[in-house]
């Protein structure tokens, strides 16, 4: 940012301005006549600047001609910088994810021709530089497809592999990339959560722009969910709100927890009245951000929610997702606000029928103390076996780190909301992968410090572990009764 340049470019089919920009460390802001060209070490520093701050081209552009008119030099017209220089940034990240997603895919088909035990054939020789398919089509082809299926190779999927399939892997490699035989809890643990401050203002839409790497649930799936939801709950006339003085107090199906309880719970949440409105469609397109997270606070996917109040065929659409990406052995804690309202329903009306008997149901800590005794026994995480020191408040951590962006995302285009969100994503990404050693040697020593600690408390209560462990389940069993019916006599004057 030191000098302004004129250059002068002589262009021909064999020898076009972008390349001839490219080898002199420039960039332009258009691909065939550009009027700006950019250097290419500004965009770069640009580009790490912004995963950092709230992205605003107007403050960096202001700057930088304030910065060049000190200088001596003088920009002609009103605004000569933003709207090329924004142009000239997109398409250099666009270029960069790009390269990235081709070097990706080439080490995908090496990975699936070992796990095949294939010889290598002629798809990797297709996808090299000078073939006929350039990079921006294969782009093209991924952002189309389901991001569930973007690195798995046509007829191989998890459960004929026995391991997750290779965009877990990719998501977080300690919880997906490691082995799969679990003697004790679960094989993998994850919380989902909504976060409705995270909106975006209702305007026409942008140029599509997908980033290779995205971790969006597509919205076809997720009105497909809201679709079978819709259908289903209909069909069947809607239980009866548990009042004692109508009708006596049980449990639904396989529910642990009796129906006056979880209407309780149901009236005592907003997250559980899907009907609440928590943001008007009237002035947002997009509502809020629903994610589904590992316990290592790592983005599986995200849906973006279109719905005044939180559904539940978001859950739905996440916890299926997930489990489509999983062997069939595989067992899942999932950690939620309302757990109790989710496995209320999938008990009700035969949602996630399939996925139901792998899943344990666990409310998220700080969540957890809103609900009732009767169902803090049973969703509890620190009462629930297999979930150990897990609080479910990964979503909440995320949430926190994007919050600089909340402002930005609610007035740029929708493509580049979501754009931004997967970027912001995968540099989290690579700043956590870096930290895991310490993340992990920090968590064993507070869990060794925790376990030391209930080994004394269970020797100086001088009680065997086995008692205890009898005498908490005929508490949990005594708060978790049924409320008796009760009667009433009509008084005569």
């Amino acid at each position: 940012m030191s000098e302004l340049q004129k250059l002068q470019l002589t262009i021909c089919h064999c020898h076009p301005a972008a390349v001839q920009l490219m080898e002199r460390g420039l960039f332009g802001s258009a691909p065939k006549e550009p009027t700006l060209a950019v250097d290419l070490h500004v965009l770069d520093f640009i580009t790490r600047l912004f995963l950092r701050i709230s992205p605003n081209n107007t403050a960096i552009c202001n700057t930088i001609e304030d910065f060049l008119s000190s200088q001596g030099y003088q920009l002609r017209g009103k605004d000569p910088l933003r709207r090329q220089f924004s142009m000239a940034l997109r398409w250099y990240n666009a270029l960069q994810q790009a390269t990235t997603s081709f070097v990706d895919s080439i080490l995908d088909i090496s990975r699936q021709e070992l796990l095949e035990g294939a010889k290598p054939n002629s798809t990797l020789t297709s996808l090299l530089p000078g073939t006929s398919q350039p990079i921006e089509d294969r782009t093209g082809e991924h952002n189309h497809d389901r991001p569930s299926k973007r690195t798995r190779t046509e007829g191989v999927d998890p459960a004929s592999l026995g391991r997750p399939s290779d965009y877990l892997r990719s998501r977080c490699p300690v919880c997906f990339g490691g082995k799969s035989e679990f003697t004790e809890g679960f094989s993998v643990i994850v919380c989902i959560d909504a976060c409705f401050t995270q909106k975006h203002n209702k305007q026409p839409r942008d140029p599509k722009h997908t980033h290779p790497k995205s971790v969006f649930v597509s919205p076809e799936e997720v009105d497909t969910w809201h679709d079978f939801v819709e259908e289903i709950r209909p069909r069947r006339s809607s239980p009866a709100k548990h009042t004692p003085e109508t009708e006596e107090d049980g449990f639904e199906g396989m529910m642990k927890v009796p129906k006056s309880v979880l209407d309780i719970c149901q009236d005592s949440f907003t997250a559980a009245d899907g009907n609440r409105e928590k943001a008007s469609t009237q002035f947002f397109d997009s509502t809020a951000l629903m994610a589904l997270l590992c316990r290592h606070d790592r983005v599986l996917w995200l849906a973006d929610m279109t719905t005044p109040g939180e559904r539940q065929h978001y859950v739905f659409a996440l916890i299926s997702k997930l489990f489509e990406e999983l062997p069939s052995h595989y067992t899942v804690g999932i950690l939620y606000d309302i757990a109790c309202a989710v496995e209320r329903s999938c008990v009700n009306w035969g949602f996630l029928d399939e996925y139901l008997p792998r899943i344990t149901f666990a409310i998220s800590v700080f969540h957890a103390f809103g609900h009732g005794w009767a169902c803090q026994c049973v969703y509890h995480p620190r009462k629930c076996i297999g979930f150990g020191l897990s609080d479910g408040e990964g979503c909440e951590r995320f949430w926190h780190s994007i919050s600089k962006l909340i402002a930005y995302l609610r007035v740029c285009g929708h493509h580049i909301r979501l754009y931004t969100l997967d970027s912001q994503i995968q540099h989290a990404d690579s700043e956590s992968l870096a930290g895991f050693g310490t993340w992990l040697a920090r968590k064993w020593k507070h869990a060794k410090t925790k376990w030391e600690g209930g080994q004394k408390d269970v020797l100086w209560s001088m009680w065997e572990p086995q008692v205890l462990r009898e005498q908490w389940e005929s508490q949990k069993h005594a708060a978790t009764r049924p409320l008796p019916r009760m009667h009433f006599t009509k008084l005569i004057l």
